[in-house]
């Protein structure tokens, strides 16, 4: 059983149980006749209604919200919400960079107005965004702490509620059905306490859950079915199927466990339909997953083997790569049945691997058995011992991982009170008066002994001290030369895997429904699909122009050819080129300085330009200003380029130069970017001996500037 699956629902538990719900129709007036706090506070309710079945209209609304919130001023609570729900409708749409970048802005602003409840709920989204789409259960559990911490501070139970029931998740992925028992009913507890229904289906679903892992099916559907039934009520009255759809996901699941294919075909078709209605990606392809399951388990396995295809290409679309693992066990399973044991072998490895990177216990030990059987088939007896052998390890030593251990901790933040918290300060206080004493004691025994001591061992102390030194700096240089050869490595594979991809997926994608329907189609619909290709082609070129600069400059193959240049006669060409990008978002363009003449390779300032002046465009509101302003600085010319868009938060400034940056936002339009231009910028600029760098301010706009030597 999938764990990540069970993220959709918590989710929707944590966002819930922060604000009560209204009728729609009671934020239709306050949207069209008010300005001010009483608009506000009714755009990031329908913003946070939207959350999850309407990309575009909760974000657009948030950022409405956000707006207003700059016109009034002082209103940092309305503001910190407004990001909160702007990052969770991009956690929703898959785009996990642009969740992280507002979650963080939201964590900002909330520490320094000690919103210690909206802190909770921050924390508690970002653990699951760590935990099911990056695969990092450390940090994971970093914020799920932190989340209990500041909803314990803030006497949030529906905060507790949630935490615990995604601890219990955890623990129960990791094989800590017992602990994970624990913590679900302390969910359950804290969610009674709050008089919230939809937790009791939540708890009823994480029960099943854990049934299921433990091979109890019967009592797992039992589970299931009461879950299911709390849902549909909900649903009857707030139209969110998302419970509904994930109880019977998992109810298919356990019908195929029980031999009933009917059922399980049953259930997972009114799944897929609610996914499908939702569009939900991330439903739609784990539905896509059980349905291979259910052709599998029915024979049909050519058409398990396209379905499972399609639910894989999604999920590598929306970068959930811990739904690999399971994903590639059940493509090795197949190859087996077919008798392509090669075939079977290699994709086994490769949910291995995923397996091992994310640390899925269970996934690693039913894989290990799959190889195993492989190579008994085989008459490779050793090897098929050795998996064996690795297969029964894992599951012995399921429940002592440092993982599952970590996760026992945060049992501990429960129980801190002030009076446990004096006692450890004051055990720690004392320790430290023994260990003073001790060495006083041991200062003064042998301080004859160390007076003596000739000067020639402590010259050899003074030259080893320094030998240590120059090898330990040596060590940290080259660590630090090693991590950015492999982030550099990792950012280029990245980019081909995923961003140079998805625009060709959109290219392939529209050309051949143009291909096959091209005589069904109406002109509007035609010039839609065109105009869609045409946007991706663009995109495409953009990224592969970056890509190329970015590749020829790691090689050295640019060639440096500095010259006498007029920078504002180079500022209007590039104006120039840029000119329909401002347009299509009405933004004016302003160079407001005197010429300078520059010493400077023209193509290389010509791309420095051209990045910054479009990431400038591309972060500002429409309507709004880039200017680029120019001013002597000694021997160099500084240039500026500066918006009034959404602004960097100071956390992230630092690392916005180096090629192992994983904060890629996307702009006010939606606009995508492949991380790479400002690595281009940094690089071409210390090539004419200068330095770049960035003023920024969150939800205000930012400057960046660099210097070029004067001719």
């Amino acid at each position: 059983m999938n764990k990540h699956l069970l993220l959709i629902m918590t989710l929707i538990g944590m966002l819930t149980f922060a604000f009560a719900d209204t009728d729609a129709d009671s934020l239709k007036s306050p949207i069209r006749s008010d300005k001010g706090v009483k608009m506000i506070e009714a755009r990031l309710e329908k913003a946070f209604r939207a959350r999850v079945s309407n990309f575009i209209i909760a974000r657009n609304e948030a950022i409405l919200a956000l707006e207003e919130i700059r016109r009034l001023g002082k209103h940092k609570d309305l503001e910190a919400l407004a990001y909160y729900y702007l990052g969770s409708a991009y956690y929703y749409y898959s785009e996990t960079d642009s969740a992280l970048y507002y979650f963080n802005l939201t964590e900002e602003i909330a520490k320094d107005i000690n919103n210690d409840r909206l802190l909770g709920l921050t924390y508690n989204l970002m653990g699951s965004l760590y935990n099911s789409y990056y695969g990092n259960q450390t940090r994971a559990i970093d914020y799920y702490n932190k989340s209990i911490h500041y909803s314990l501070l803030a006497g949030n139970l529906r905060g507790l509620g949630a935490v615990y029931s995604e601890l219990a998740n955890l623990l129960r992925s990791n094989g800590g059905y017992e602990k994970a028992l624990e913590y679900i009913f302390m969910a359950r507890e804290y969610y009674r306490k709050a008089e919230y229904s939809e937790g009791e289906a939540w708890v009823l679903y994480v029960i099943g859950s854990i049934y299921g892992s433990c091979r109890m099916y019967e009592e797992a559907m039992d589970a299931y079915t009461e879950s299911l039934d709390i849902y549909r009520e909900l649903a009857e009255n707030d139209g969110i199927y998302g419970g509904v759809a994930i109880c019977l996901d998992q109810m298919a699941s356990v019908s195929l466990k029980l031999n009933n294919l009917a059922k399980a075909r049953e259930y997972n078709n009114e799944a897929l339909e609610i996914h499908k209605k939702g569009d939900s990606r991330y439903g739609y392809s784990t539905s896509l997953k059980y349905r291979a399951d259910i052709e599998y388990m029915d024979g049909n396995y050519p058409k398990a083997l396209s379905i499972l295809d399609s639910s894989l290409t999604i999920k590598k679309a929306i970068s959930n790569i811990t739904g690999f693992a399971s994903v590639y066990e059940l493509f090795g399973l197949i190859y087996i049945v077919l008798g392509n044991d090669e075939q079977a072998m290699d994709s086994l490895k490769i949910g291995l691997k995923y397996a091992q990177k994310n640390n899925q216990l269970r996934h690693i030990a039913d894989i290990y058995g799959h190889m195993s059987e492989i190579y008994y088939a085989r008459g490779k007896y050793d090897e098929a011992y050795r998996l064996k052998s690795s297969q029964v390890a894992i599951s012995d030593s399921i429940y002592n991982t440092s993982s599952t251990r970590k996760l026992l901790q945060s049992e501990a933040l429960l129980q801190i009170e002030d009076q446990e918290k004096q006692i450890r300060e004051l055990e720690h206080e004392n320790r430290l008066r023994e260990l003073s004493l001790a060495r006083e004691v041991y200062i003064r025994r042998y301080l004859t002994g160390i007076v003596l001591l000739s000067l020639v061992i402590l010259g050899m102390f003074i030259y080893l001290y320094f030998i240590t030194r120059k090898a330990h700096k040596n060590l940290l240089e080259s660590k630090k030369r090693v991590d950015e050869l492999n982030a550099t490595k990792d950012k280029f594979f990245s980019i081909i895997a995923h961003d140079l991809r998805s625009p060709f997926n959109s290219i392939l994608g529209f050309s051949t429904l143009l291909k096959q329907r091209q005589r069904s189609l109406s002109p509007e619909e035609t010039e839609t699909m065109i105009t869609a290709i045409n946007e991706s082609a663009q995109n495409s070129y953009k990224l592969l122009d970056n890509l190329l600069e970015w590749a020829r400059s790691q090689s050295g193959t640019i060639p440096y050819n500095p010259q006498d240049i007029s920078l504002k006669e180079n500022v209007h060409e590039v104006l120039g080129l840029l000119m329909p990008q401002s347009k299509e978002k009405n933004i004016g363009l302003e160079y407001d300085s005197d010429d300078y003449v520059l010493k400077a390779d023209k193509n290389m300032l010509n791309t420095i330009l051209r990045n910054l002046i479009s990431n400038a465009i591309k972060y500002s509101y429409p309507g709004g200003k880039v200017c680029i302003h120019a001013r002597e600085e000694g021997e160099k010319i500084q240039i500026r380029v500066s918006d009034s868009g959404i602004g960097i938060p100071e956390a992230v400034q630092k690392d916005l130069f180096s090629v192992s940056d994983n904060y890629r936002i996307a702009g006010t339009a939606g606009e995508k970017g492949s991380g790479l231009g400002l690595v281009i910028c940094k690089e071409f600029v210390e090539k004419h001996g200068g330095s770049i760098g960035l003023e920024s301010i969150p939800t205000q706009g930012s400057t960046f500037y660099f210097t070029i030597n004067r001719a």
